[in-house]
This record gives C-alpha cells, structure tokens and sequence, in this order.
C-alpha cells in the first residue's frame, strides 16, 4: 500500500509470516522543502529578531504552511523543523 500525503509518503509493507501473524511496517520520508534565498533569510531573521521581525507578509506566510514558523502570542516562532531547515543549509 502507497499512500501519498503533501510533502511526505508513508510506504506500509504488510508482511504475513508462515507462523500465522501479521505485521505492518512504516516508513516516512521527508521530500526537501524548497525556500527561496529571500524566504530562507526571513526564516533567519525570524530566528534572530523574534518577537518583530520584519519580513515579508508571503514569506512569512510560505513559512507557516511549511511548518518552519509558528504564531504564537508573542510573535512569530521559528519551529523545530525549522531550526533544522536552518542548519541543514550551513
């Protein structure tokens, strides 16, 4: 069974055994997300300049779909996924 969601797939392989059970395994793999050199320096600056950062209105937005930013009540907060973007490209 293939199942395709957004950015990532779950492959689930279900094996039956001659003992008579059955087991599932799973697998997630992440497809890169794509930023723009612009987007990728907001996504910095987020980091950086939290609580008001000044970045464009799209990028932050592109951010938050991605998952990179969140809003919280004090502004825009980098994520984990995020920070891991952020050290993927140093």
């Amino acid at each position: 069974m293939l199942e395709f969601w957004s950015t990532e797939f779950v492959v689930a392989l279900e094996i039956t055994g001659s003992a008579g059970f059955d087991r599932e395994f799973k697998m997630t793999v992440h497809a890169p997300k794509l930023l723009t050199p612009e987007e990728f320096a907001s996504l910095i600056e987020i980091a950086i300049t939290s609580p008001t950062p000044t970045v464009p209105p799209p990028h932050l937005a592109k951010l938050i779909s991605l998952g990179y930013v969140i809003i919280t009540s004090k502004g825009p907060l980098v994520t984990g996924d995020g920070l891991i973007r952020i050290t993927e490209s140093e």
